[in-house]
């Protein structure tokens, strides 16, 4: 905590990001240079026996501005540092200037302390403990995995299925996949936690299949059946195994750059796939975007992205996930898809019945389709009130996981981000 007035050079500062929207305090300056993220001012001797005065740097301004930019009242500098390191990696906008990185070392330390906290992390740890710990805390730990899963959220249905219902009024979700991707998140969990033998091969593999779908996973089902008789299927699962936390600590400034690159071309070509379920209007090169999405079999863990880069609390996870390799070589993919698309006279966004079609005639369009559902959607609601119907939603019951019944951990499932800390550091 500083004692008496601010630096001339401080106050400087102060004054620079309040003229940007940016209120901080000097406190809060000291805070963040003790935690090694903003250097201190540089001086400037006055000559003849005058002392000297610190001098405020243009690089200073950038950088308090991009903490400012992400700073709470409440939220641990930790998640600051890492929401700062996700602009940090974003493309710059035209007629902006770059945001600068923040200091490795400050943001190894909280990707780890983020995931170290985590709720994968956290239900990991409980399964271990209810696998040496005997058979009523095993069930008890299953009934409060399913317990968590069925009160959240789930993931977004396939666009198509999800674009059906939104049309629709009278349309309903085809529950079987998503009950089906709940079952597989709680073995998956309880894989981690207990070993394979507890979830036994088939239902691993089927937990897999179900969080990628539309790869080939009979051969794989096959070898985890022939490793169970064999009586090595810990072995066999542990050949894939991977600790997202052992695996975040030994990563190293690089890596962890690309995969911030990986994450953030998969989340954008996720909000792209999700956002034909909201009534986006549809391109071929859209449709040939979802197509190879689907095919690839990791279409549910990419859209899962989308959330996940948004906020603080899910950016450790994304990265997790994208120091696969193979999500690295998925990025590349659509990368390449996408210079393609865009070496061709049609763009990405260019509508089929469009000859001078722009990005504005595009948000006309999908604006035009959200107003001619809401338009439907309220003459539907006057006609029921004219006939003295109350429109009245279903909630739409979840259905429980059972405990498998079996005698695995090669990827954890995602999980809905935790809360964030409300301490400083």
């Amino acid at each position: 905590m500083p004692r008496g007035e601010p630096s001339p050079a401080d106050q400087q500062l102060i004054e620079h990001l309040a003229a940007l929207g940016l209120y901080v305090s000097a406190a809060q300056l000291e805070r963040w240079r003790g935690a090694g993220l903003l250097s201190g001012h540089a001086r400037a001797w006055l000559g003849r026996g005058r002392g000297s005065v610190s001098v405020l740097a243009e690089e200073t301004v950038t950088v308090a501005a991009a903490i400012a930019e992400h700073a709470r009242p409440g939220r641990d500098l930790r998640w600051t540092v890492i929401a700062w390191y996700a602009e940090a990696g974003r493309p710059v906008v035209p007629g902006e200037s770059a945001v600068p990185e923040p200091p490795w070392p400050a943001v190894h330390e909280a990707l780890v302390w983020a995931a170290g906290r985590s709720r994968a992390q956290r239900l990991a740890a409980a399964g271990r403990a209810a696998a040496v710990a005997g058979e009523e805390e095993q069930d008890a730990f299953y009934a409060h995995v399913t317990r968590l899963f069925g009160r959240d959220a789930g993931l977004l249905p396939h666009p198509d299925e999800l674009l059906r219902v939104v049309e629709d009024p009278d349309a309903e979700l085809a529950r079987g996949p998503d009950r089906r991707l709940r079952r597989g998140a709680v073995r998956l969990i309880a894989a981690a936690g207990m070993g394979a033998a507890e979830v036994g091969g088939e239902a691993f593999v089927d937990a897999l299949a179900a969080l990628m779908p539309g790869l080939d996973w009979a051969p794989v089902a096959a070898e985890a059946r022939r490793a169970e008789e064999a009586g090595t299927l810990e072995d066999w699962v542990r050949a894939g195994t991977l600790d997202p936390l052992a695996l975040l600590r030994a990563a190293g400034e690089e890596e962890v750059a690309a995969a911030r690159r990986t994450a953030q071309m998969l989340a954008g070509i996720g909000a792209l796939y999700v956002m034909h379920g909201l009534l986006m209007p549809d391109t071929p090169g859209l449709a040939h975007l979802r197509e190879q999405l689907d095919a690839s079999g990791f279409a549910v863990i990419v859209a899962q992205l989308v959330p996940l880069m948004i906020n603080p609390t899910g950016i450790p996870q994304a990265l997790v996930m994208c120091l696969i390799p193979h999500m690295g070589a998925l990025a590349a993919h659509f990368e390449t898809l996408l210079t393609q698309q865009a070496d061709t006279e049609r763009g990405l966004l260019w509508l089929p019945d469009d000859e001078h079609s722009s990005a504005e005639a595009y948000m006309e369009a999908w604006t035009g389709r959200i107003h001619q559902l809401t338009d439907r959607s309220r003459t539907r609601r006057t006609a029921q009130q004219a006939d003295g119907v109350d429109g009245v939603d279903d909630d739409v019951a979840v259905e429980a996981c059972d405990r498998p019944h079996g005698a695995g951990h090669m990827m954890e499932p995602t999980l809905q981000p935790d809360q964030e800390g409300t301490r400083n550091r």
